[in-house]
């Protein structure tokens, strides 16, 4: 190859190496599908060399997370449609990642990604709003959609080594119905987490979610409702719940009036175990795990309220 080819195909490499990182930080501006990840990852993959590669982790994506319609499919029944989008591109930018081709805004060090893995099990129990990430985790290595207040967006974390995935914050919150005259408003102050992709294994399994995030999680018509669950009151040294409520404010309402103390915490339909173990929220990693006490005693995960006299704590 002569030296002008040569420069020729690093320009080359560069632009594809520019586009692909900008599609990856503003995906919704290449379109609504991921047609554009699609080709910009193959013209990488020729101008690199390394077509193979691409095939390859294009072949794992198909058989792992993929659908009929492609990843925004698989992602559909996890996350509210408006989030979709963004989350779709951010398992395309951890192929780049892989690849050597996704450009890092901030690259964590091995023991800050150390930190961030294993605290992600625990950390998902309680909702966490885009703040509290950035306040524990640093700023991301790859911001994945907007920054304002009201959309979805993604938070990817990563280190230098192509060998530790991207893990990914998937965040949400949507413009609440109000007064035409008080202009848009958010549904929350600030996005919230729904989910973190940070396991290899296939969607949903892939994933930890939030409370927020089993609330918001589609059924499979895809319409996004929220996620039916229960209010149980507990009181202090009671052997068995005294109340149920369809609503946290029909529980509180009742706790208020007859001044009780105890935990009043949201419960989903069925085993709590089973649950979370098909939801991803509990991976079994000792030996007592799934046995008949750990299940009898395992508790939801989900939202609680410590109440004193009738009054949250």
């Amino acid at each position: 190859m002569s030296s002008d080819e040569g420069s020729i195909l690093d320009q080359a490499r560069q632009h594809h190496r520019k586009q692909l990182n900008a599609l990856f930080r503003r995906p919704g501006m290449y379109g609504r599908d991921e047609i554009a990840e699609l080709l910009l990852l193959g013209a990488m993959a020729a101008v690199d060399g390394s077509s193979a590669r691409w095939e390859t982790e294009f072949d794992s994506l198909r058989n792992h997370f993929f659908s009929a319609t492609g990843v925004k499919g698989r992602y559909s029944n996890l996350l509210p449609t408006d989030a979709v989008r963004d989350a779709a591109a951010s398992v395309y930018a951890g192929i780049a990642h892989r690849c050597g081709w996704l450009d890092l805004d901030r690259t964590m060090s091995a023991a800050e990604y150390r930190q961030l893995t294993a605290t992600i099990d625990e950390r998902v129990l309680q909702d966490q709003t885009l703040s509290q990430v950035i306040g524990t985790f640093g700023e991301p290595s790859l911001w994945v959609g907007g920054r304002n207040s009201l959309g979805a967006k993604t938070l990817g974390y990563a280190t230098a080594s192509s060998k530790d995935d991207l893990i990914c914050f998937h965040l949400w919150s949507a413009i609440a119905t109000t007064d035409p005259d008080a202009g848009p408003q958010s549904l929350h102050p600030e996005p919230v987490v729904l989910a973190v992709r940070h396991r290899t294994n296939d969607a949903p399994y892939a994933f930890s979610f939030t409370p927020e995030g089993l609330r918001r999680r589609p059924t499979t018509d895809q319409q996004s409702p929220l996620r039916p669950t229960v209010w149980i009151f507990h009181g202090d040294q009671a052997r068995h719940a005294s109340a149920v409520f369809e609503t946290e404010e029909a529980g509180l309402a009742w706790a208020g009036e007859h001044h009780v103390t105890g935990i009043l915490a949201e419960y989903p339909y069925g085993g709590a175990y089973d649950i979370a173990l098909s939801e991803g929220r509990f991976t079994p990693s000792q030996s007592h795990h799934g046995t008949t006490d750990h299940v009898a005693a395992f508790a939801p995960g989900l939202r609680h309220l410590h109440l004193v006299d009738g009054q949250p704590d």
